[in-house]
């Protein structure tokens, strides 16, 4: 007789039960869910199952395969490609992981970190005559934009070869007039690049041709100016220069200027992919130690997706942007190197709130002509609008036009060196907020901006180079300025334009056109400066005809934009001008103060407990500007006694802080 089990005890079975069993799930599918996906393409082969693919000796081959698996990954897989290897196409993520159990896609094994390429290389070469040869690109696309010889990124070919012609008149945003262009060649099917203001370049196609009248497709809805410049690019008759090129693209052909010189003597690739990594919809994808290159496009182009992350990667050779962001929150970029983007090397629209960008290196940015994109905001190293964003910590050189432009609640640029930006367009920053959407809480804090340059080329030039280090531009509100250190700009160090609430605090401004710019115009005449603070500034004016305080309005009301104290001037020459007024300015009763110091004290009421350094150096090579953009402390190698304002310092002994500068006078 067999005793049936007790109420109590099948109830206790049943509890332990499904106990039992979900720590049975839970094994099961952990292990399922950190498999690791290996890819050679020496070693590799795309006939293999899963599970092989599993085993580092035998490895699937080709981007194609892990396309077509990747929507069976699971979260906490890894992808990863053999260190020292080219993989050529374009990742699709088609999958998500989660918060402790990411999608990586990273690296195995020794030497260089693997390169996901756009890049095809190009050969047989067939010579067109006049120095010009032609390879067959079948896989070229019909907006390529990258083309590179022996590991040089080349221009399309453009007629002039450098500078701008000018343009003498326009009819809307149709066509322009040259009076000195000639019949022909008829440039009609050709792109023509138009300079129509400091800032904007655009690109349109010609559509026909009369005289020296060129009609193109409008593009954006930017005019032209009068008296600025143009030139013609993306057309065979451009090629006179070693390296132009231009695409056949109805032939898939490309046509490259040579010259004398032998084209099967060099390395010659053509970008073959819009895209190298494309994230669309997904979350919690993570990207680590890959290289990228030539991608025609982005990139990296994340859409409508959640916490990816891009870290300890390079991206070079980037035909528009290295990384796009859409509508993707929490998007972090991080120690990694992006170099040669032909538009912008960041970009993320304000939909990609609590970005992070950190700890990068971007170079050479926007620095061709005519091979950005046209209208505002291009040529730019980073460009952040999503709320609660940080930018820290990036190194910034050599940038066609702004280094940072961020907006959004609550986002912070941060520690960042920024140095020769706006080297295609000016009037422009290294630091660049302008508040279309108004925002709340934006800190630009312990940054070293040094050496804007700015383009003369193109542009009427009865006006100087506009180019200033922080630039907060109209209807900006609420931007705390601190600790920055900015140096060698040729307009202004910090300039306020029609903004307000701004407080401007322990910044280190030194050998600028102007020192600090305050301008409120008609431009922007419902957004003037007020609840403006500046204090314990130092304003530093190494060169003649330079000023440390400026202060320009289309009212008499220099008096009322808010309170400077405690500041430091200095003025290297004998010239006794600390602040220029204007007032009334583009008015018949415009008025220019030059001020000293005192007298500015005693006219406005301002800077009462500023100090003026009395010590004037007459050899300007007595004036050493250091600064340390580091994490770390930092000795600054000079030897022997300086001032430095109010304080005699031993410099042999002087640490410079993280982040910080010091101006010291040898006297």
């Amino acid at each position: 007789m067999i005793n049936k089990p007790s109420v109590f005890l099948c109830a206790l079975v049943k509890k332990y039960r499904v106990f039992f069993l979900s720590v049975i799930f839970l094994f099961s599918n952990s292990g399922a869910r950190a498999n690791n996906y290996y890819f050679s393409t020496s070693k590799g082969d795309d006939s293999r199952n899963s599970d092989q693919a599993q085993n580092p000796k035998t490895p699937w081959r080709t981007i194609a395969r892990l396309n077509s698996f990747f929507s069976s990954l699971k979260a906490g897989d890894s992808v990863l490609f053999n260190r020292g290897e080219i993989f050529h196409g374009a990742i699709n993520a088609k999958k998500s992981g989660t918060p402790s159990l990411p999608i990586v896609l990273s690296c195995y094994g020794t030497g260089d970190n693997p390169v996901i390429s756009a890049l095809a290389a190009l050969s047989a070469w067939a010579p067109l005559g006049g120095g010009i040869y032609e390879s067959a690109c079948p896989s070229c696309t019909i907006t390529d934009k990258v083309l590179i010889i022996n590991g040089g990124l080349q221009a399309l070919g453009r007629y002039p070869n450098k500078g701008y012609l000018t343009y003498q008149s326009h009819n809307g945003n149709h066509s322009i007039s040259d009076k000195g262009l000639p019949d022909l060649p008829n440039w009609a099917g050709a792109d023509i690049v138009i300079k129509k203001k400091h800032w904007i370049i655009d690109r349109s196609n010609i559509v026909s041709q009369t005289g020296g009248t060129l009609n193109y497709a409008s593009g954006t809805s930017s005019t032209p100016t009068d008296h600025y410049g143009y030139f013609i690019e993306n057309d065979p008759r451009t090629l006179d220069q070693f390296g132009e090129w231009y695409l056949d693209s109805s032939a898939k052909k490309m046509q490259v200027f040579f010259g004398a010189k032998n084209p099967g003597s060099y390395s010659v690739n053509a970008s073959t992919e819009n895209v190298l990594a494309n994230v669309n919809g997904q979350s919690f994808v993570h990207f680590d130690h890959l290289s990228f290159e030539g991608a025609n496009i982005s990139t990296f182009r994340v859409i409508n997706s959640k916490n990816i992350t891009v870290q300890n990667c390079s991206i070079d050779f980037s035909g528009t942007d290295a990384i796009y962001g859409s509508a993707s929150p929490n998007l972090s970029i991080e120690n990694s190197s992006i170099n040669h983007s032909q538009n912008d090397a960041i970009t993320l629209d304000s939909s990609c709130r609590s970005a992070l960008i950190r700890n990068n290196h971007i170079r050479n940015t926007g620095l061709m002509p005519g091979m950005g994109k046209s209208g505002t905001g291009s040529y730019q190293a980073i460009s952040a609008f999503g709320e609660n964003s940080m930018i820290e910590l990036n190194e910034i050189d050599s940038t066609g036009y702004v280094g940072i432009y961020f907006g959004g609640n609550g986002t912070t640029a941060k520690n960042n060196l920024i140095q020769y930006f706006c080297t295609v367009k000016d009037d422009g920053a290294g630091i660049y907020v302008g508040d279309w959407f108004p925002s709340t809480g934006k800190k630009i804090i312990g940054n070293i901006i040094l050496n804007g340059v700015g383009s003369l080329e193109g542009i009427n030039t009865k006006f100087p180079i506009q180019v200033e280090g922080i630039y907060i531009d109209d209807n900006t509100a609420d931007v705390t300025i601190q600790a920055n250190s900015v140096a060698n700009c040729p307009h202004a160090g910090i300039m306020i334009h029609n903004a307000h609430n701004i407080k401007i605090e322990g910044n280190t401004l030194f050998n600028n056109g102007i020192q600090l710019l305050l301008q409120h115009d008609n431009l922007w005449p419902n957004s003037p400066i007020k609840n403006l603070s500046a204090s314990r500034n130092i304003f530093f004016c190494k060169a003649a005809g330079q000023i440390c305080l400026s202060i320009l309005s289309p009212n008499d009301d220099t008096g009322s934009f808010g309170i400077l104290d405690s500041n430091y001037y200095y003025r290297s020459t004998n010239v006794d001008i600390a602040v220029q007024t204007m007032t009334n300015i583009w008015t018949s009763k415009s008025m220019t103060k030059n001020l000293s110091l005192p007298e500015w004290q005693a006219a406005y009421n301002q800077d009462l407990n500023s100090k003026e350094l009395p010590i004037k150096v007459a050899n300007t090579a007595n004036i050493h500007f250091e600064y340390n953009a580091s994490v770390i402390n930092k000795a600054t190698p000079l030897k022997g006694y300086y001032i430095h304002f109010d304080k005699m310092i031993n410099s042999n002994g002087l640490i410079l802080q993280p982040y910080s500068s010091v101006i010291l006078l040898n006297d």
